[in-house]
């Protein structure tokens, strides 16, 4: 039986058909993007900066740039040679670029030309969701996450370790100038490593000299590639990257703050958060609850959300405090009870000795409370097993002065977040965050940074934030 088929050729030419409101209707990321940069974008801080009024090429149009950048990074595409590529066979780039073709190179170079007005977009973008009724300001979530600087292994380490790496590269390559070959081949390969080790030496020792000439050494591991990265710790893993922290509103999950530093405990980020928020959406937060993990408590956090008014679910965590701990099971500062009485500071430990001092003593630039016990007081004890160290004669107590200075706040906020409300504004925060974390990091797999320093990569967290609140407005009003 002879079967009749349509012609089929996939080697003929093709002429596409494309329709930009059939594009649009069919994928709201896309819709949302094109709408939001037609009406609320000006391309007057984009004209400023031209220069090629009376000579040159023409520029490429910026909202068409911003328009292919941000669908990129709302569809989890970050490679700016990817970019330059789908341009040619996408639909959806042809139609946002209109049918031009721009490399990887022109927009890397519009990122990073244009980072000032790239923020302000984030800006703009927070506040228009908020008039569009998406975000309102009630509860907010702040967390940070590890993100994996550019910067490898090889040149990683401490001034020590650079020391000792470059010794042993003069070693090497003093080995290799004593045992020189005539052969063509192995005499190629010999001075192909040997520049290889001349450069690293080069590297390293000019790293080496700008450290003679501060004042003040870095301190821990830095890496010669992106100086600006710092070893964090993610679970289980160490690595060099950066602290990417963001603030979600819980209406609509939405990021109304973001924000990168280089450093790995969020202690002191919370305050400086706080005032991103602020500037970002022009609210001064008093009638917002805000919620935070116990990674972000010091007394300095808690004396200054109640100086500035702000209702903060703060949780002090295991081995907060600034209380000196002990490992093992031995009794620690946080087993104690503290107390003021005017000026005199009181410690009880659970066998119910007290302990008073009135004058906080300096150790190694902090002021440190010591509370000492008697030793005779000790004897009979119940608890003298796990206090005493080793089955040592001798322990005290150092509780940091703050620490004694906010216990009323303390005390405030332990009760605040026993209470039910506190117990769900703290599960709240985890569900917030995580959940836009899991989406950025597993779902459109932005793991690692592909630029270098902390200027560049705070534009690109900030790009990527704003590719996620472009999903979501989607969703939202498109979808």
């Amino acid at each position: 039986m002879n079967a009749r088929y349509r012609p089929y050729n996939p080697e003929e030419g093709y002429f596409t058909l494309i329709d930009p409101e059939d594009i649009k209707n069919h994928n709201p990321i896309l819709k949302a993007i094109d709408s939001f940069v037609e009406d609320h974008i000006s391309v007057e801080p984009f004209s400023q900066s031209a220069r090629n009024e009376l000579e040159g090429a023409p520029a490429v149009h910026p909202r068409m740039m911003l328009k292919v950048i941000f669908y990129s990074y709302a569809r989890g595409v970050y490679s700016s040679r990817e970019m330059e590529d789908r341009m040619r066979w996408d639909p959806n780039y042809i139609y946002l670029s209109a049918n031009q073709r721009v490399d990887h190179s022109t927009i890397c170079n519009f990122i990073l030309k244009y980072s000032d007005e790239i923020k302000e977009v984030f800006s703009r973008l927070v506040y228009i969701m908020s008039k569009m009724g998406y975000i309102a300001m009630d509860f907010v979530a702040i967390d940070g996450t590890k993100i994996k600087a550019d910067a490898g292994k090889r040149f990683t380490g401490d001034v020590k370790e650079f020391q000792q790496k470059r010794d042993r590269i003069e070693k090497k390559i003093e080995k290799i100038l004593h045992h020189t070959t005539n052969e063509p081949e192995g005499k190629a390969r010999q001075d192909k490593k040997l520049d290889t080790m001349e450069k690293e030496k080069a590297r390293i020792e000019s790293f080496l000299t700008e450290v003679e000439q501060e004042e003040t050494p870095p301190k821990g591991k830095v890496n010669l590639t992106d100086k600006d990265s710092r070893m964090v710790k993610d679970k289980d893993s160490k690595y060099m990257g950066y602290n990417c922290q963001i603030a979600v509103d819980d209406e609509n999950d939405a990021i109304i703050g973001t924000d990168v530093f280089n450093e790995a405990s969020d202690r002191g980020l919370l305050e400086p958060m706080i005032e991103e928020i602020r500037d970002r959406s022009g609210e001064d937060l008093g009638q917002a609850e805000i919620s935070v993990d116990a990674g972000y408590f010091s007394s300095d956090n808690i004396r200054y959300c109640h100086e500035q008014g702000l209702d903060v679910y703060l949780p002090e965590g295991k081995g907060e405090g600034g209380v000196r701990q002990w490992k093992g099971n031995l009794i620690r500062g946080r087993d104690c009870r503290l107390e003021m009485d005017g000026d005199i500071k009181r410690l009880t430990c659970p066998g119910g000795q007290v302990m008073e001092t009135l004058v906080a003593k300096e150790d190694r630039g902090n002021y440190f409370y010591r509370f000492r016990p008697d030793a005779r007081l000790c004897e009979g004890c119940s608890f003298k097993a796990r206090c005493y160290r080793n089955n040592s004669s001798y322990r005290d107590f150092r509780v940091k002065k703050e620490y004694f200075d906010t216990l009323a706040l303390r005390a405030s906020m332990t009760e605040k977040l026993s209470g039910d409300h506190g117990k769900q504004r703290m599960r709240d925060r985890a569900c917030l965050v995580e959940h836009v974390f899991g989406e950025i990091k597993e779902i459109f797999r932005f793991r690692r940074f592909r630029y270098r320093g902390l200027e560049k990569v705070s534009l690109i967290w900030q790009l990527v934030c704003i590719g996620y609140n472009f999903r979501k407005m989607a969703r939202l009003a498109y979808g």
